[in-house]
């Protein structure tokens, strides 16, 4: 049975472990934002949110403010904390940190990665692409395949920062819209497996100017559902 305190203490998982309630609305709500079934600009209040998750405001405000330095969260003065309203300008920036992380992050795996790793690679590129392909793949699942994908990319490298950085680039650029964007533009079928391929030529600089071409290929796209969606 799960236990709690007014002040984040404590509560077991279902797997033993222990995590706190902060890190369990923390969780729920990051899940939420990148899902997109919290949209941009969507207010978060405190009292809404610790009478939702059964808790006092005190892990609530920890969450949001872990929220907020993933920037995935936004507040001021006049409408407190709200999922955070992207703009042209923010999402060129993630764009390009999202580059210049992922493509250092495919010279160390060509670098480092073993044949094992790269073997698991390609089947994850070719489940991935085989997944985008199907027309009734549930979005949530994509996304997570999506996401681990590139984040093994990076694991395999061997630096966890690296690791780290990817994965909170993408969830600050809302994953839903990579996986929208993968579902409307005529990806080819072997996307995913492509990049793969040029990994195990453990050649540096061609993963790295693969890489490139990868994160790339649809930002236009990305641009056109942020004006679309602020239009709405």
């Amino acid at each position: 049975m799960n236990t709690k305190n007014g002040n984040g203490g404590e509560m077991p998982a279902g797997n033993g472990d222990f995590q706190t309630l902060a890190n369990k609305i923390y969780v729920n709500l990051q899940e939420e934002i990148a899902s997109g079934d919290l949209p941009s600009g969507t207010r978060l209040v405190r009292r809404t949110l610790a009478k939702r998750f059964n808790v006092s405001p005190i892990p609530v405000t920890e969450a949001l403010y872990r929220l907020e330095q993933d920037g995935l969260v936004e507040s001021a003065p006049m409408y407190g904390a709200r999922v955070k309203v992207w703009t042209l300008e923010a999402l060129k920036n993630d764009q390009v940190l999202r580059e210049a992380l992922e493509c250092q992050a495919a010279r160390l795996c060509a670098e480092h990665a073993s044949d094992a790793q790269l073997a698991s690679l390609m089947k994850m590129a070719k489940d991935l692409d085989a997944m985008i392909r199907k027309k009734d793949t549930d979005p949530r699942e994509g996304m997570h395949r999506h996401l681990e994908f590139h984040l093994a990319i990076a694991r395999f490298g061997g630096y966890q920062s690296i690791e780290h950085e990817v994965h909170r680039i993408w969830r600050r650029r809302l994953m839903r819209w990579n996986w929208l964007s993968a579902k409307s533009l005529k990806i080819p079928a072997d996307w995913h497996q492509q990049l793969v391929r040029v990994l195990t030529k453990r050649d540096a600089k061609a993963a790295e100017d693969k890489m490139r071409e990868h994160v790339r290929y649809g930002q236009d796209y990305d641009s056109e559902l942020l004006n679309q969606a602020q239009a709405d």
